[in-house]
C-alpha cells in the first residue's frame, strides 16, 4: 500500500542507514522490474515494524531513488516505469521528497514547501498507463499525506514550513532565465522544479493519494542576484538523513484518511470506451 520516490532531498545520504529510525528495517535493496515501458531502475523493499506504525501492524515500502531516473539527465521511461510498478503492487499512499528554486521572494534556501497545486511547462504527454479512467487535477495532493509531512517536518527542527503553493514544473536540465521566472512569478508559481510532472498525475491515475515535500535549494534566476550557488551540495548533504526521517515518519502514521482524492478520478464504462475507440 505505500511507497516512497526520492529525490535530492535525500540525494547526498545513504537512505534508509543514514535515518537512524528504529523500527526500519531494509528488507532488499536491489529490486528490479520489467514493465511494458522498460526495466525499472533498482528498488528497494523496506520494512516498517509494527511498534511504529499507527495501527500496531507491519507495512511494506516500496523505496525508489531519484524518480526512478535511469541517469540524473534521463528522466525519459522512469516515472513509467515506477509507476506501472505501484500500481501492479496495488500501492495507494505514495509520499515524495526533491528539491527546488524559490520564486516566491518569502521562501529561503532551507525552507520546505508542501505544495497544493503545479503548472506543467514540459509540454510532453504522459503516457497512457490505463486507458479507462477520466482524471481531473483538482487539489492534486492529498490533504491528509501534506498534514502528516509538515507535521514531521517541524519535528526534524525545520522552522520554516510552508504548508501550500504552486510548483512550476520545468523541462530541464538547464536552469530557468530570468525572463521565465518572471513569467511564472505572474503565474503565481511559488517554487520551480523538475520532477513534479508527472509523478503527480501518473499517482491519481492509478488511485493513489501523492503528497510531496520540497527543500528551497537555490534562489530562481533574477529573484536574488547575490546567490552563487555554491552552497547548494553542504544543504543537500546536512538535510538527508532529516528529510529521510521525515518519509518513513509519514508513511508509518498514515491511517483512516478523509480526503476526496478519489473522487477526482472517474472510470469510463465499458460501452462507452468501445465507442470511444471506434
Amino acid at each position: 500500500d505505500y511507497a516512497y520516490i526520492g529525490g535530492s532531498g535525500t540525494w547526498a545520504g545513504n537512505f534508509p542507514f543514514d535515518v537512524e529510525l528504529e523500527g526500519v528495517e531494509l528488507l532488499e535493496d536491489n529490486l528490479v522490474f520489467h514493465t511494458p515501458y522498460g526495466q525499472t531502475v533498482p528498488l528497494k523493499l523496506i520494512k516498517l515494524h509494527k511498534d511504529i506504525t499507527v495501527d500496531n501492524k507491519d507495512r511494506l515500502v516500496l523505496s525508489v531513488g531519484f524518480h526512478g531516473w535511469h541517469a540524473p539527465d534521463e528522466p525519459a521511461g522512469g516515472p513509467e516505469q515506477i509507476f506501472w510498478t505501484f500500481m501492479e503492487a496495488g500501492v495507494k499512499n505514495i509520499v515524495v521528497e526533491g528539491s527546488g528554486g524559490s520564486i516566491n521572494p518569502l521562501l529561503d534556501p532551507g525552507d520546505l514547501i508542501i505544495p497544493t497545486d503545479f503548472i506543467d511547462l514540459k509540454k510532453v504527454a504522459p503516457k497512457v498507463l490505463v486507458n479507462n479512467k477520466i482524471v481531473r487535477m483538482l487539489h492534486p495532493t492529498c490533504s491528509n499525506l501534506r498534514k502528516h509531512l509538515e507535521e514531521e517536518a517541524y519535528k526534524e527542527g525545520f522552522s520554516r514550513i510552508f504548508n501550500r503553493g504552486v510548483y512550476a514544473c520545468s523541462h530541464g536540465p538547464r536552469f530557468e532565465s530570468a525572463a521565465e521566472i518572471r513569467m511564472l512569478q505572474n503565474a503565481y508559481a511559488d517554487i520551480v522544479g523538475l520532477t513534479l510532472v508527472p509523478e503527480i498525475y501518473y499517482a491519481r491515475l492509478i488511485g493513489a493519494c501523492f503528497a510531496g515535500i520540497y527543500i528551497i535549494s537555490n534562489y530562481a534566476e533574477g529573484i536574488n542576484f547575490e546567490w552563487q550557488g555554491e552552497s547548494i551540495f553542504d544543504l543537500y548533504k546536512d538535510c538527508a538523513p532529516k528529510i529521510g526521517r521525515i518519509m518513513l515518519r509519514t508513511l508509518a502514521r498514515i491511517g483512516d484518511k478523509d480526503c476526496k482524492c478519489a473522487e477526482y478520478v472517474t472510470e469510463v464504462d465499458s460501452k462507452v470506451k468501445e465507442k470511444w475507440e471506434k
